[in-house]
């Protein structure tokens, strides 16, 4: 508990946030500041956004499991039943599109077989999916996955603002929950 009688998070879900969230939005801005470069000058960037993505992938999935293993605190009685219902929802779309934009990323690429291979930091390369070669698939996941990293990107600014107006309007400690 904290000093205003909310609940804190453990300690391993308040790494897992944070350390998802550096992941990214490093990722977005990674997405977004190469946007008009050439590829060749956009390939290392792209490279370490690969890597960010699968590695955003897997933590979401230990999170996931931390989770079910370590119930999250309630949300507060003062909260109205919209707040918590929008608070649900935007929690739903995050794990959808924590999961979905990795997986999207990885079998986009994979349609290109191994010329495009996710390589992790330069380590080693993820097994390419058993799409290679299908472009329709490749240019349908393309499209979504340009399409959720916006959503996402919308997302972070919506649970942002969010959390300021619980801290500083409804002067309720929402941050301190979550902070480490």
């Amino acid at each position: 508990m904290t000093g205003s009688g909310l609940s804190k998070y453990s300690k391993g879900a308040i790494a897992f946030h944070w350390i998802i969230a550096l992941l990214v939005i490093t990722n977005i801005g990674l997405a977004e500041l190469t946007e008009d470069l050439t590829k060749a000058e956009r390939g290392p960037y792209m490279d370490l956004h690969k890597s960010f993505g699968i590695c955003v992938l897997f933590l979401t999935l230990a999170r996931l499991g931390w989770r079910w293993t370590h119930p999250r605190p309630s949300l507060p009685s003062a909260l109205a039943s919209w707040e918590k219902a929008i608070s649900k929802l935007v929690h739903f779309l995050f794990y959808l599109l924590l999961i979905g934009l990795p997986l999207g990323g990885w079998l986009w690429m994979s349609t290109y077989g191994d010329k495009a291979a996710v390589s992790m930091f330069g380590l080693f390369n993820m097994p390419v999916l058993p799409v290679v070669g299908n472009e329709a698939l490749g240019d349908m996941v393309h499209e979504g996955h340009e399409v959720g990293g916006k959503v996402m990107l919308g997302l972070v600014i919506v649970h942002i603002l969010a959390a300021l107006k619980h801290q500083f309007i409804d002067k309720m400690p929402f941050i301190r929950r979550m902070w480490p």
